[in-house]
């Protein structure tokens, strides 16, 4: 009996070594691999809709940078002795007279520093909007594009009309006083937006006087679905957005200095017959408004103009 055991026990079978994992195993196996896969992707996924984000913006910070300094140029050109705008066409030395746009009821240009320092419609900040207003109803689209191919009949050097102000500025207009005032978005530390039941939260701006703040909204750039619009040029990443700025003037700085606010954001379009896709725009800034998971303004900016004209006075 204990030789028989003894025999079973030294010849019992061994496992074999190509067995191979078992079902369990292999599936165990497939759903760790998906898992890490899955979790790649996503991290890919998050990483470039991230990059693109981060694309748009600093291009959207270059296209208010671009536009600062023409407007830095715009008021170094701003001086007493004729308010003459020089439209660039050398070859005839042509220059348009816009005085009586900017200063109607007085065209003598040394007269200007005795203008009351207390009509906010009267000092340089204003004729500093009515100028830039005359310069975006005179824009233009060029002839052809970048590649140097013919723009589209519709579009080659006509008017831009989707660039523009609100107010409409005239010769007679009183530039603050007639305009809307400012709302911006309420924010926290980090600049988000603040929002209360999905609405985000606004108020309005005060100037120093404790009076609610003034501001002439412009449409200064577009973008555009269409391939064949010049506007198609100003997308950024093949995504169109609108650059505006927002110009308002202080008691404390005499209404000369001029104050701009910078915001690059998704459009409003009031013409869209659906409200999903159309939105909102209760603070007139031309822009849709931000709602709670959707973000539309991608970039925001402030800068402050002093049009050569003020130091020539002081």
């Amino acid at each position: 009996m204990n030789k028989l055991l003894f025999k079973l026990i030294l010849h019992r079978s061994k496992p074999k070594n190509n067995q191979g994992f078992s079902l369990f195993e292999v599936t165990i196996s497939i759903l760790i691999s998906s898992a890490f896969l899955m979790g790649t992707l996503q991290a890919m996924t998050i990483n470039a809709v991230m990059q693109i984000k981060s694309e748009r913006k600093a291009k959207a910070n270059f296209w208010i940078q671009q536009d600062i300094e023409q407007l830095q140029a715009i008021a170094s050109a701003m001086k007493l002795d004729n308010y003459i705008l020089d439209t660039g066409e050398e070859e005839n030395d042509q220059e348009r007279d816009i005085r009586e746009l900017l200063n109607s009821d007085d065209l003598n240009g040394r007269r200007l520093c005795r203008r009351s320092k207390k009509k906010k419609d009267e000092r340089f900040g204003a004729d500093f909007v009515k100028l830039t207003d005359y310069l975006l109803q005179e824009d233009r689209y060029p002839e052809k594009d970048p590649e140097g191919e013919d723009y589209p009949a519709a579009y080659a050097g006509k008017s831009i009309q989707a660039t523009k102000s609100n107010i409409n500025i005239t010769a007679n207009t009183k530039v603050f006083s007639d305009t809307i005032e400012f709302t911006q978005y309420e924010m926290d530390e980090d600049r988000n937006i603040i929002y209360t039941d999905d609405v985000p939260k606004t108020y309005t701006a005060k100037d120093s006087n404790g009076n609610n703040k003034k501001v002439v909204v412009q449409i200064v750039a577009n973008g555009s679905e269409e391939e064949d619009n010049p506007d198609a040029q100003n997308n950024l990443i093949n995504k169109n957005y609108r650059l505006v700025r927002l110009m308002s003037v202080d008691s404390q700085t005499k209404y000369d200095l001029v104050q701009v606010y910078y915001r690059v954001g998704e459009p409003y379009d009031p013409t869209d017959p659906n409200p999903t896709t159309r939105g909102k725009d209760d603070n007139n800034d031309f822009l849709r408004d931000e709602e709670s998971g959707r973000r539309s303004i991608i970039s925001y900016n402030y800068t402050e103009i002093m049009p050569a004209a003020v130091n020539e006075c002081s």
